[in-house]
């Protein structure tokens, strides 16, 4: 699942090429990615309007003109793909918007996990989905202290909180192994029971290891593209993910793979230890 790595690589790319460019024609398509509702809004509302604004709040990319608002999530499988030419959608196109100029935005999603979700212009704080999401772990908006305090209140495994989209926004499960690697913490370790320095080592590696991988254009590991459609490249670069039975690269373990809460994880127990 796209992260929030992956998504800030599509904002940034659309935010270049999409914004202010005026839309000629839209199609719609598929039963679940879009709700009839949403596909109503769409073909009223965004024709021969403009998208001036493009955020992303978490894993989720939102497209706003002058009084609406584009919500995007891409679940499992979803791409916006950018052409600069016309293109014949694929079987699992879900949304095409033309654009005045031939260029087209297509939205794709095999698995069809993904949502798209039309808004008037509101503050991103009473969009419903985007209401319910924790701190953004780049904008230094939280202290360490308050995140002692949100700590304290979880006994789960440091891994399992930090991916929790109420507490911090954007974090999925490649990027939590990573991270915790990155601050040498166990990721079964109680949340509770972190100490002040480790606080400290854990929000430094959020935004360490965020900021390589949108600067490394996300990660692909199975299906993820830009919105150029052009593969991330920081799968190159990661430490323990995927990596299992692979020396570590700090000290002399080897990395292992557990399940935890049911999803896998990578770790070393030599450099990550209770």
């Amino acid at each position: 699942m796209p992260e929030l790595p992956e998504v800030e690589t599509i904002r940034s790319a659309l935010a270049r090429l999409v914004l202010g460019k005026r839309i000629c024609q839209v199609r719609v398509a598929g039963k679940r990615v879009i709700d009839p509702l949403t596909k109503k809004h769409i073909r009223k509302e965004i024709l021969d309007h403009r998208f001036v604004t493009c955020l992303r709040r978490g894993k989720y990319l939102i497209l706003q003109g002058k009084d609406f608002s584009l919500l995007f999530h891409l679940g499992m499988s979803g791409s916006l793909i950018f052409f600069p030419k016309s293109k014949t959608p694929g079987k699992h196109t879900h949304l095409l918007i033309r654009f005045h100029d031939g260029s087209e935005l297509h939205y794709a999603d095999p698995r069809t996990f993904g949502r798209i979700r039309f808004y008037p212009l509101l503050p991103l704080e009473r969009i419903p989905e985007l209401s319910r999401l924790g701190w953004e772990p780049l904008d230094g908006g939280i202290s360490l202290s308050e995140l002692g305090k949100a700590f304290k209140r979880r006994s789960a495994p440091i891994k399992q909180v930090i991916m929790d989209q109420r507490l911090i926004a954007g974090i999925g499960n490649i990027y939590a192994s990573e991270i915790l690697f990155d601050s040498s913490i166990d990721p079964w370790k109680p949340a509770r029971d972190l100490t002040r320095p480790e606080l400290g080592r854990l929000r430094r590696a959020m935004e360490r290891v965020l900021s390589a991988a949108i600067d490394e254009g996300g990660t692909s590991i199975i299906s993820f593209q830009d919105a150029e459609g052009r593969r991330g490249g920081h799968q190159n670069s990661l430490q323990v993910y995927s990596r299992i039975e692979s020396p570590c690269p700090r000290c002399e373990g080897i990395i292992l793979k557990r399940n935890l809460g049911g999803r896998a994880t990578y770790y070393c127990p030599g450099c990550q230890r209770k």
